[in-house]
C-alpha cells in the first residue's frame, strides 16, 4: 500500500528566506487549514477564521491580497467557518464570502478566495495525497485571469485547457530536478521544481505586470507541512490575533493596483 501523505505542521509563505526543515508533530486529533486570495481582480480583504457558530474569531487576517497564502492554523477536529470582509469593514459587517470547512484528525485544507471578482467564491481544498516509493507529488492551481486557459507540462502531467480557478490533483513525479511549463493566450512560464520524494508541491500560476509567473510551495515533507513553505519565492504575511492591534498590511505581491477597487455586494457559498 502507498503510504498516505498527510499535512500536520504549520507553514508560512514568508518574505524572508525558506527553510526548507518540517515543523513539529501535530496531535492526532488535529488538523491544518490556511487561507489564500488567489482571485486577481477582488481587491484586498480582512478574512476570519471562527469556530462553526461562534461569533468571536479564532483568527483575523488584515488586508489580504491576491496571491497571498496563510500560515497553516492548528485546529481540533470539527467545523469551521472563513469569512471575507472588504478590508477595514468592521467585524460585525455582512461578509461578502463566507464557508465552512469540516476538518478531521490529521487533515489538512486550503481555503481559497478563487475566480473573477464578479463570481468569486471560496474552495476548500483537500492537501493530501498517496504517494509511492520515491515519489513526490505536484499540482496545479490557476490563479491567472488574463491567460483563463492554460496549457501544462509537469512531471508527471501533460494536461492541455486547465481553466482559470481550477486545480489538478496531485501528480505523481520521480524525485530529482524537473521543469514545470504553463502556456497560454497571452504568455507563458516555466519553473525548476527540485522534486524531494515524500513530498508534495503546490505551483500557483499567477497575473503579474510583466506577465504570467509561478508560485512553486513546497506543502509537505515526510508527512509534515514545511514551514516557509515557498521553494524560491518570497511573499510575506502577517496573522493578526484578535486581541492585538492587527497589522495594516501584508507583505505580498503588488496589491496595490487593487486597492482602488471597492467589494460591493454580498456573495456567500457554502
Amino acid at each position: 500500500m502507498t503510504p498516505r501523505i498527510r499535512i500536520a505542521a504549520v507553514a508560512v509563505v514568508a518574505a524572508a528566506s525558506i527553510a526548507p526543515t518540517a515543523a513539529a508533530h501535530a496531535a492526532p486529533e488535529d488538523g491544518y487549514v490556511r487561507l489564500a486570495h488567489l482571485s486577481p481582480d477582488t481587491p484586498a480583504v480582512d478574512v476570519y477564521l471562527y469556530d462553526a457558530g461562534k461569533k468571536k474569531p479564532r483568527l483575523v487576517l488584515k488586508h489580504v491580497g491576491y496571491g497571498a497564502l496563510s500560515p497553516y492554523q492548528k485546529l481540533g477536529t470539527g467545523s469551521y467557518t472563513v469569512a471575507m470582509r472588504p478590508a477595514d469593514a468592521a467585524a460585525s459587517s455582512d461578509p461578502v464570502l463566507s464557508t465552512s470547512v469540516k476538518v478531521e484528525a490529521g487533515g489538512a485544507y486550503t481555503v481559497a478566495g478563487m475566480g473573477p471578482y464578479k463570481g468569486i467564491k471560496l474552495q476548500v481544498l483537500d492537501d493530501a495525497a498517496d504517494l509511492g516509493s520515491g515519489r513526490a507529488g505536484v499540482r496545479v492551481l490557476a490563479a491567472s485571469l488574463k491567460n483563463p486557459t492554460l496549457d501544462v507540462k509537469a512531471p508527471g502531467l501533460r494536461l492541455k485547457g486547465l481553466t482559470f480557478a481550477g486545480i489538478t490533483d496531485y501528480q505523481q513525479a520521480k524525485a530529482g530536478k524537473s521543469v514545470l511549463k504553463v502556456t497560454g493566450a497571452h504568455g507563458s512560464a516555466s519553473k525548476e521544481l527540485p522534486l524531494s520524494a515524500g513530498s508534495l508541491y503546490t505551483v500557483v500560476v499567477l497575473d503579474r505586470p510583466s506577465g504570467l509567473d509561478l508560485l512553486p510551495i513546497l506543502d509537505t515533507t515526510g508527512g509534515k507541512v514545511v514551514p516557509n513553505g515557498a521553494i524560491d519565492t518570497g511573499m510575506g504575511g502577517l496573522a493578526e490575533r484578535p486581541s492585538r492591534t492587527p497589522s495594516p498590511l501584508w507583505l505580498l505581491l503588488p496589491a496595490a493596483a487593487l486597492a482602488a477597487f471597492v467589494v460591493r455586494g454580498r456573495r456567500t457559498t457554502g
